[in-house]
């Protein structure tokens, strides 16, 4: 779920989703259709100069442990580059690479795209192998997500 079109802050208890965030197969280069979402951040964060948030990155499960922490920590760091490069003070982002360790929780939102999926189901590895080969990817695909989460909403307001 993305942030309302307002501009409003997201609760500090969850993660917001930042849609159509792609990267290369096997890389953390971000593909020029992502900026358009991430352009929407820069617009909320520039709004909102008091936030700190964290850019939490995931990957699915296939590929190593240890491969799919790097990968994904770099694909947060890519985020970060983008947003500095376009004016957000490196300070207010905290990038963070959860590998496959966190996978994706299936929303009330998300089973109305995805009729198979119901709310609450987790993709971990066990509950993909259940599915058929198309529904698999398309799991995998749901769990290689970048993610923002306030951390602070305070960061130079007492300066």
């Amino acid at each position: 779920q993305s942030y309302q079109r307002d501009f409003a802050l997201p609760s500090a208890a969850r993660p917001v989703l930042i849609d159509n965030i792609f990267y290369e197969y096997n890389k953390a280069t971000l593909t020029a259709s992502s900026t358009a979402a991430l352009d929407e951040l820069v617009t909320m964060l520039e709004l909102n100069s008091n936030v700190t948030v964290e850019l939490a990155a995931h990957c699915d499960n296939r590929g190593g442990d240890k491969y799919n922490q790097r990968l994904s920590q770099a694909r947060a760091e890519s985020v970060m580059k983008y947003l500095v490069e376009k004016g957000i003070e490196q300070e207010r982002l905290t990038a963070v690479g959860y590998g496959e360790n966190t996978p994706k929780t299936v929303t009330k939102k998300m089973t109305e795209q995805y009729t198979f999926l119901k709310e609450g189901d987790v993709l971990t590895e066990e509950f993909i192998n259940t599915l058929d080969k198309e529904e698999q990817e398309l799991c995998h695909q749901l769990n290689r997500r970048t993610e923002f989460q306030v951390l602070r909403t305070t960061y130079k307001l007492y300066e």
